[in-house]
């Protein structure tokens, strides 16, 4: 387990996630990838067509960056020092299942979102999108 794929919502992490993958990372001096999917370009064409729209979907874009440096700080913190970062536009479940299955991973990890029943109904999952569609072998924290 050389590699391993963690996508995240604008380069945030909850603590369970973090600690799940470091333990993984220590175990098999493993590299990580904290992989972000910017979707807001596609969140304004899909105004059009979908009945909710989230309005925390629509904040302002962060400086990632300075984002990107503090969450591989959590994990250089606990004792993992390969870690690289990637971004790319568009659809996250896509792009996540895409990143998986062309790069060089051994394992995905990724958490729940803990969404309402309505919610989830209304956006559906990206987790539970990637979870259905992935060849590779998934870790879902939750």
């Amino acid at each position: 387990m050389k590699n391993i794929l963690i996508p995240v919502e604008n380069f945030s992490e909850d603590q369970e996630v973090i600690t799940e993958a470091v333990e993984i990372a220590k175990k098999f001096d493993s590299k990580i990838t904290l992989f972000h999917v910017d979707n807001a370009q596609m969140l304004v064409s899909r105004l059009q067509y979908e009945a909710y729209i989230d309005r925390e979907m629509f904040t302002e874009k962060l400086d990632t960056k300075e984002i990107q440096d503090k969450l591989k700080n959590k994990y250089k913190e606990q004792g993992v020092s390969n870690i690289e970062t990637k971004e790319l536009v568009g659809d996250p479940a896509s792009e996540i299942i895409n990143e998986a299955d062309e790069g060089d991973y051994d394992l995905v990890v990724m958490r729940t979102h803990g969404m309402g029943a309505t919610k989830r109904f209304m956006l559906g999952s990206v987790t539970n999108k990637v979870v259905h569609h992935i060849k590779k072998p998934i870790l879902v924290v939750r």
